[in-house]
């Protein structure tokens, strides 16, 4: 029994520095594994650390020129999002600007603006932002409508006064309650912060999955699957060679996860809401999952420039099928199902859930199980996989 055992531990030992050698051997794997995971979490990180637009140039087609439009324009600049660049009295000259991608957007200020507010009509402001960029469409469209809102309340008030009506009495009836807008887990409401924690599970899932499929993709196309890992015998040799041939992936993306989480997240003030043995115990099974996967991916690939062709076209959907670009729930049923076969949708589910909500493993329960489940479910596949392609290769 005790003599079983010890050379079962010995097979996985024997996996696992194999592996690892494998690895550092090929420098295509361990710069993608590696290099290429760091290189992406701390680049898209630094793009990214802005996290809100401020000063977005914008043109003010102001057609009236009185002391009320001027008001509304200084109320426009004054706001931290937008810059009044250009005060112009043609629209056209406002388009030019657009077109020279020297003005994010417009705001039109008609002729005869302050005479329609005072004989009580209500005039009308254009605002033209660029829905192609949906941030530029936001930020420009938010400034605009808080100046004008409040520039509105102003006017409103003053009337009130001018009938008699005492100021505290003119601005409760203009304004007869307060709202407090409280942004939640990302107080910035910044970019930054609601992207990246789900980019580095995702860059981690696809480029392990890369190195994964050039190594088993050079094993294929050199027909040395079956020589290279022949000691690798008796009744359960496909089970343990698989449990040690995923030691290496493990360790290797735990490091680089440990490095995100308290690196990277650090230099950029990410936000780390959950205790950290919760996040690090969360991220075994999502690991485990990516490279249980990438053993069955192999299958699909027969030489190993196939494996990043392969699954550089799968980035995208896998990268919408988190939920990042649109929530989940808004997919139909079977994308929803293929999601939960994806590691990385499940997988930025949960840290997002830890990292920025501030939730324990307890609070994402269904999740974590989920996880181990989907783990199982690729750990058999690979058995299966290192079997076949060790008999055929």
């Amino acid at each position: 029994m005790i003599k079983s055992l010890i050379s079962q531990l010995a097979l996985i030992w024997e996996s696992c520095k194999l592996e690892f050698k494998l690895i550092f051997k090929d420098s295509g794997v361990w710069i993608t594994l590696i290099g290429e995971v760091l290189l992406v979490a701390f680049f898209y990180s630094y793009i990214y650390k802005n996290e809100t637009f401020t000063d977005l140039p914008i043109a003010v087609v102001d057609q009236d020129g009185t002391v009320l439009s001027r008001q509304v324009t200084q109320m426009i600049d004054a706001t931290p999002q937008l810059d009044v660049a250009n005060k112009v009295v043609s629209f056209d000259k406002a388009k030019e600007l657009f077109y020279n991608v020297e003005a994010k957007g417009i705001i039109l200020i008609p002729k005869g603006f302050a005479r329609d507010i005072q004989k009580g009509i209500v005039p009308t402001i254009s605002v033209y932002s660029d829905a192609a960029y949906m941030l530029y469409y936001k930020e420009t469209l938010e400034a605009a409508m808080l100046s004008i809102g409040t520039f509105s309340g102003q006017i409103e008030v003053n009337k009130m006064m001018s009938n008699g009506m005492p100021m505290t009495q003119a601005i409760a009836q203009r304004r007869p309650f307060d709202v407090t807008a409280n942004a939640l887990y990302n107080i910035d409401v910044g970019y930054d912060t609601f992207l990246m924690p789900t980019v580095f599970i995702i860059a981690l899932q696809i480029l392990q999955l890369t190195g994964m499929g050039i190594l088993g993709g050079t094993l294929k196309e050199q027909r040395t699957y079956g020589s290279t890992f022949s000691f690798a015998k008796g009744r359960f040799s496909s089970l343990l060679l698989t449990i040690g041939r995923g030691l290496p992936y493990l360790i290797i993306s735990f490091v680089l996860m440990i490095i995100m989480v308290l690196v990277v997240s650090h230099i950029f003030d990410f936000p780390q809401r959950a205790n950290l043995s919760d996040i690090f115990v969360f991220l075994i099974p999502v690991i485990l999952s990516i490279t249980f996967l990438g053993m069955v991916l192999v299958n699909f690939f027969k030489t190993r420039e196939d494996a990043p062709m392969s699954i550089t076209i799968f980035s995208i959907p896998t990268l919408m099928l988190t939920g990042v670009s649109w929530p989940i729930e808004g997919m139909s049923i079977p994308l929803q199902v293929i999601a939960d076969f994806i590691p990385s949708s499940l997988g930025s589910r949960g840290f997002v859930a830890l990292t920025q909500f501030g939730a324990s493993i307890s609070d994402i329960q269904t999740t974590f199980i989920q996880m181990w489940g989907l783990c199982l479910f690729y750990f058999f596949l690979a058995v299966w996989t290192n079997w076949r392609l060790r008999q055929k290769y």
